[in-house]
């Protein structure tokens, strides 16, 4: 849901996924002039709650207090402002406040509930069926898990038994493994079947509920990753995914249920992870739902990386995933399956018209997917991209052909994901371009998240961050185009590995919940990036800043803070203009 409004040149527009929220603000040009910030407070109406200034990380140079920080005395010095402690489904109100006057006697001296702008929302629902899209909180989160849980320090202690554990789990997985155990659950008897394809098949708690859902006698059946791949003609021993996979199989005892997908070429990755609800329609089996998205069923999947799982009760689209699931569990050689999906899910030349959901699977027989997936970046105004792995030639060329006037965030695992370092520098040199590198920060978060994704994996998964495989286009205008799933964005992906993704033109609630959750994510790494920058600068002697504008760390005692954001054409304004939805 999004949400605007306007008074005495402030503009205020809140865009509402889930457990995230954006709030874009604008200030009229000529009522910028000594102001320090902005007072953001929130009332959860739903629970009747007060209003309730959101903290903030950063104070100015003269404020001696260690803690308990928040924009009444410390105002956000940023236009955009992220509130990632939402819950789905309620009701809330958000007031911004311009503060003037000085540090330590801000103007107005008390905030009343006239004063600023004030815009009410309710965030949308992952219960319910049209926007059933969760995100874990993965390795970002590590600041706020250190005070949630002081006392999980090691992997060990994070995957025990313990109800602090369990807890700790839950947190970092925020519903997505909840979900997922959700989506298995609803196949509740013998009129019920579920039927899924996974790469990395490992999770007890996953290939349990599997079980569980086999006992009630429903018919599950499963597609797993077996190739071996080869080292000079010979199977390499780094990969041990296959036998990853055989081990938790045999664990969970539900081998009989199971087929592995060993069909050549080795080297190709079974990389869906996707699973097909069915229900009896008289004497047949009619898929009803699917689950699909970037997260592997693994520890690492779940608690490490950056993951989405995206649930579409839709008939027509979970027939397909059926059709590519029976495709897959014949274990199809790469020219019959090619060709199968050459007709199941013709790749358009660009995105169909009208609202709906198009699914498209690989390998395909040409990149046609990435040339449309080209077009769509080159085509955005704002543009939203998650990769973990290098894009392909003809998307890193899109993003450098766009007319002024367009922003692009990058959220990527490492900067070799533009491709070589000549590129890089013009990506990261490009004014309109802002980038997000999966950076790490000391932390025990960091630690044990480090060993769960060592893995013995040889294609490349290992140590990932950033797994989110996204494309959004436009998120904030009427006719947003999302592209998400398990395919990552290259030619190995499309032509060679099994796998699928969704695009999804026009629908807002989708697009609100995905543009949050990447912003969330971004704002987090944007910041470690600062933080690891002024650490550097530290150890090699440079004396930090006291309150000017540029000081990442802190805040501008002056107005000068916002000078940036008033720059004809520069990204600050775009940004601005951008989120609070002023950009005409």
């Amino acid at each position: 849901m999004r949400a605007s409004s306007t008074k005495d040149g402030l503009t205020v527009r809140v865009v509402a996924g889930t457990t995230s929220v954006i709030i874009g603000i604008d200030l009229q040009k000529n009522k910028r002039t000594g102001c320090l910030g902005f007072t953001i407070r929130r009332t959860d109406l739903s629970a009747g709650g007060k209003s309730v200034p959101l903290p903030n990380m950063l104070k100015f140079p003269s404020d001696t207090a260690a803690d308990g920080i928040t924009t009444d005395r410390a105002p956000l010095q940023k236009f955009r402002w992220g509130d990632y402690t939402t819950s789905p489904g309620r009701r809330y109100r958000y007031q911004v406040v311009p503060r003037f006057g000085a540090p330590g006697h801000l103007q107005p001296a008390t905030v009343g509930d006239a004063d600023g702008v004030a815009v009410d929302i309710t965030t949308e629902d992952d219960r319910q069926q049209d926007t059933a899209v969760f995100f874990n909180r993965a390795a970002a989160a590590s600041r706020a898990f250190g005070l949630e849980f002081p006392h999980i320090t090691t992997e060990a202690l994070l995957l025990g038994a313990t109800a602090e554990a369990q807890k700790a789990r839950a947190w970092l997985a925020r519903r997505l493994e909840e979900a997922a155990l959700a989506f298995l659950a609803q196949a509740k008897d013998n009129t019920f079947a579920l039927h899924a394809c996974v790469y990395e098949f490992q999770k007890p708690s996953l290939l349990g509920a599997l079980r569980d859902a086999m006992q009630r006698g429903a018919d599950v059946q499963v597609v797993f990753h077996d190739r071996q791949k080869l080292k000079k003609g010979k199977p390499d021993p780094a990969d041990k995914t296959a036998s990853k996979n055989t081990d938790a199989i045999k664990t969970a005892g539900i081998g009989a249920a199971c087929k592995p997908r060993k069909a050549d070429p080795q080297d190709a990755i079974m990389h869906d992870k996707f699973v097909v609800l069915l229900q009896k329609d008289g004497a047949a089996l009619a898929p009803k739902a699917v689950w699909t998205g970037s997260m592997n069923w693994t520890d690492g999947g779940v608690y490490g990386q950056l993951n989405v799982g995206h649930a579409v009760y839709d008939a027509g689209i979970a027939t397909k995933y059926e059709t590519l699931f029976q495709l897959l569990h014949a274990d199809s050689e790469a020219a019959d399956l090619k060709k199968a999906l050459k007709t199941l899910t013709p790749v358009p030349a660009a995105p169909p018209p009208g609202h709906g959901i198009h699914p498209i699977f690989s390998p395909q027989s040409s990149t046609g997917m990435l040339t449309l997936y080209a077009g769509i970046c080159r085509d955005a105004t704002c543009l939203m991209v998650s990769a973990p792995f290098e894009l392909h030639e003809s998307i890193r060329k899109a993003l450098q052909k766009r007319p002024e006037g367009t922003v692009h965030y990058l959220l990527l695992d490492t900067r070799k994901a533009l491709g070589k370092p000549e590129e890089v520098r013009v990506q990261e040199g490009d004014p309109r371009n802002t980038l997000a590198v999966a950076t790490t920060l000391s932390s025990a978060l960091h630690d044990f998240q480090g060993k769960l994704l060592e893995g013995n994996e040889s294609f490349l998964h290992a140590g990932i961050h950033i797994h989110s495989k996204i494309i959004l286009a436009d998120p904030f205008g009427s006719d947003p185009i999302l592209v998400t799933g398990s395919a990552n964005y290259s030619a190995n992906s499309t032509t060679k590995n099994d796998s699928n993704s969704l695009l999804i033109r026009g629908d807002l609630a989708v697009a609100d919940i995905y543009a949050t959750e990447f912003m969330r994510m971004f704002e987090h790494y944007h910041f470690r990036a600062s933080e690891a920058a002024a650490e550097k600068g530290k150890k090699k002697g440079a004396t930090p800043k006291k309150g000017k504008a540029g000081d990442a760390l802190s805040l501008s005692e002056d107005d000068t803070w916002s000078d940036k954001y008033y720059r004809s054409g520069s990204l600050a304004e775009l940004d601005r203009r951008m989120f609070a939805g002023t950009l005409v």
